[in-house]
């Protein structure tokens, strides 16, 4: 690291948090398009992508433009402000299956919103995700009248079990709730069969489904995951990408639901003007299909890019896309389940992404991380990544001759 850093470091006593933190990643100073700078002004091409919020890059002067603008009215927190019509009649453009929109201060915020109304809709209080799902992250202060919240994981290997146990747990089930993409390991997509299996077993024994869209919203398409999969669920959860890096949170109701007013439990802070002005900034650049077709293009440079890399090194790559959305696996031959990720060479994905943080390249520090293009990334930004990724597999492949 350069001088800033470890002069920052000497003076970090205090956080012992922090300073295990930064061990496997960059301090940022700076973001600007798809790169992250150090406190040196060292530039890294990054595909941590704020967890996946920086769909159209860091600092996009659009979405600044909005934010000092909402800024310079002064508006302070607390007030509800026109932004929120605005931004609800813009997303209804992009989600018209939707009826009624509920804002939040953060994603988080919106699940547990999404959750609490399930329980009161349904006078239920179990809730099931499939294993291998983003964690909810709900924290406390979901018991209802006395009534303590139950979440129970099945399996997501086998799309029958997984109705099964929705019918057999028909009568304590408040909602079934789905991560199309299921990123908690990597990435590892269910197919839009299973999906649509699992909402009509919802449909048959007449429960509530729930998407959890905090990562795949606006990523895959305007449309999101219902557009991807076909299906409409009862209620989805927005953040992420929603807000370009802002903290907001919104949960969709589909239009024919009548039940969608909150509740006494659901106490819904108003998101701050800034969250709400960055969101419609947001949706105006990812209303043309030149930024989605911008983010396949990318994408799929970067995916191909690195098979043909680990087949010319001889090294066991695996690339698990969707859209704009990815995770490698290293030591494995495929990972279409969450076993199969567990079993990936973990050691060897480390030392990748040290070896790549060196030449320039921020990919996600742990095993089993998401990784994220944005609209940002050009074409010269990945084959340089490409060219730091070959430079990593040359120095692996004569470290590792015998």
């Amino acid at each position: 690291m350069g001088q800033h850093h470890d002069e920052l470091m000497e003076r970090a006593s205090l956080l012992p948090v922090f300073r295990t933190g930064v061990a496997d990643s960059v301090v940022a100073r700076k973001a600007q398009g798809p790169k992250v700078y150090d406190l040196d002004n060292i530039g890294y091409i990054d595909y941590l992508g704020g967890g996946g919020s920086s769909v159209v890059g860091f600092a996009n002067q659009f979405v600044l433009d909005a934010v000092k603008k909402v800024l310079e009215l002064g508006v302070p927190d607390g007030f509800h402000v026109p932004l929120e019509v605005d931004l609800a009649q813009t997303l209804t453009k992009f989600l018209p299956w939707i009826g009624t929109w509920w804002f939040c201060r953060n994603q988080d915020e919106a699940m547990r919103g999404a959750l609490s109304w399930a329980r009161r809709s349904s006078g239920r209080d179990e809730i099931l995700v499939l294993s291998g799902s983003a964690r909810l992250r709900i924290g406390a202060g979901l018991a209802q009248a006395g009534r303590d919240l139950s979440v129970r994981e099945i399996t997501s290997a086998n799309v029958d079990r997984i109705t099964d146990e929705i019918r057999d747990g028909a009568a304590a089930t408040a909602a079934v709730v789905i991560e199309p993409l299921m990123t908690r390991y990597g990435l590892i997509p269910l197919d839009t069969e299973a999906v649509a299996a699992i909402a009509g077993t919802c449909r048959e024994v007449g429960g509530i489904l729930i998407f959890d869209e905090r990562v795949s919203g606006f990523r895959l398409s305007r449309g999101g995951a219902a557009a991807w999969t076909g299906v409409n669920p009862d209620a989805a959860v927005y953040g992420s990408a929603l807000g370009g890096g802002f903290p907001i949170g919104a949960v969709g109701f589909d239009a024919g639901r009548g039940d969608a007013e909150p509740g006494g439990d659901e106490i819904l802070a108003t998101p701050h003007p800034v969250s709400l002005a960055a969101a419609e900034a947001v949706l105006s650049i990812l209303k043309n299909d030149s930024t989605y077709n911008r983010l396949e293009e990318r994408a799929a440079q970067l995916a191909d890019g690195i098979l043909n890399l680990a087949d010319r090194f001889n090294r066991s790559i695996v690339v698990n896309r969707v859209g704009s959305v990815f995770a490698l696996y290293l030591g494995a031959k495929k990972v279409a389940s969450v076993t199969a990720a567990r079993r990936a060479d973990a050691d060897a994905y480390r030392r990748l992404v040290s070896g790549l943080r060196q030449e320039g390249v921020l990919l996600p520090p742990a095993p089993g991380g998401t990784g994220f293009v944005s609209s940002a990334h050009g074409a010269k930004d990945v084959e340089e990544t490409l060219a730091a990724f070959e430079q990593v597999l040359l120095r692996f492949h004569k470290e590792d001759l015998p």
